[in-house]
Order: structure tokens, then sequence, then C-alpha cells
């Protein structure tokens, strides 16, 4: 099956959910998420605010900004070639209207942004300048996953991109069931994520 169909399909089916549904879904894959050590270690939590009837990532940013983490959001900062840079935020409040009808955090002079080309380990642990910076943990949206992490994005490669630059840090989808698929032919660019969370 081709991805533009499976994309169709699965956001058809998506898209039929209903909001208890989703509450509860969203609810079930946040208590899985926040149990996994990938989560509990990582000091920088990468992760986008949940759109339409993605899984919710609402509870997770309050989580990881109330544990001490370090949050980092999405800012498209050049459509055309499929360009983004996660900007620490530090309450919901910093996110705004931004491309795509997503919410995304503003940069300004004193941002900080999250600079994938500092050194990291292959235990996954970033330094800054001779200090620890901690684990990084990216989670990453989608249309459809199989379960070897293949995924089909919304169609702009922003994600690929960016993950090919942090190869070290732990990538996990979150995803309902009905957007799970027997199999998906990567292309040459797509990265897949390391790990694959639905409700049971």
């Amino acid at each position: 099956m081709e991805k533009d169909l499976i994309r169709k399909d699965v956001l058809q089916k998506r898209d039929e959910l209903s909001i208890y549904k989703i509450e509860v879904k969203s609810r079930e894959i946040f208590e899985e998420l926040i149990t996994r050590p990938e989560y509990a270690e990582a000091s920088n939590i990468l992760i986008y605010a949940s759109v339409r009837n993605e899984v919710k990532t609402d509870e997770i940013i309050l989580d990881a900004l109330a544990l001490g983490k370090r949050v980092f959001c999405p800012k498209v900062t050049d459509k055309k070639n499929g360009i983004m840079k996660f900007v620490r935020i530090y309450e919901p409040e910093n996110l705004v209207p931004g491309d795509y009808g997503l919410m995304e955090p503003e940069i300004k002079e004193d941002s900080e942004i999250f600079d994938p080309d500092f050194y990291a380990d292959e235990s996954n642990v970033r330094r800054i300048d001779g200090e620890n910076a901690g684990k990084t943990m990216v989670i990453v949206p989608g249309v459809a996953f199989d379960e070897k992490g293949n995924r089909i994005g919304y169609k702009g490669g922003f994600y690929d991109r960016f993950l090919s630059k942090v190869s070290y840090a732990d990538t996990v989808a979150l995803c309902y069931k009905i957007q799970i698929v027997d199999e998906i032919i990567p292309s040459e660019h797509d990265i897949p994520v390391k790990s694959i969370i639905h409700e049971k």
C-alpha cells in the first residue's frame, strides 16, 4: 500500500475517534511513557504540542516541566527546506499559534535553542562546555507506524531531517493502535523511531 493511501486511511480512522476515547487512550499512553526508564532518565525532552486527534501531549509537557526537565518544542524556521528548531519552553503559555495550525514557541533574543551538534556519546549523554547536559528523549509525531519503528509523517520531512542529527537520542512515537500498520517501506532518508507506545 502506498504511503499516501496509508496516510489517508489512518487519518480517517483517527479522525473518527471520539473526544472521550482520545482522552482515555492518551491517559493510558501517558501512564506508560512516564514508567519508561528512558523518560525518567532524560534531562531534555523534545516534544510537539498535539493538535486535532493526535495522542494528547499536554500532560506530558506539564509533567516534564514539573520534574525540572528541560522541555523544548519545535518551531518551523524554514518551511521550504523542511527545517525546524527546538526552542526551550518554561510553561505551556510559551506556545502560540504558528505554521500548519500548530502551537509553537517564539524565537526571541534570549531563547535557548537545542543544538543537536553538541557532543553526545553512545550512552546518549550530552555535554555542553564540559558539563553533563543529560540524556535526550525526542517524542516524534506521525500518522502511521509499523512495529519496526518505520513511520509515515505529514509529508514535510521536518522530523527525518532533525532525527538524522540526533542519532544518540531516545526516540519514541505515541500513537493509537489504529495507527499501527503491517509494514511501511522506508525511503532512503526516513529515520525510524526506537520505540512506540500505544494503548493496550
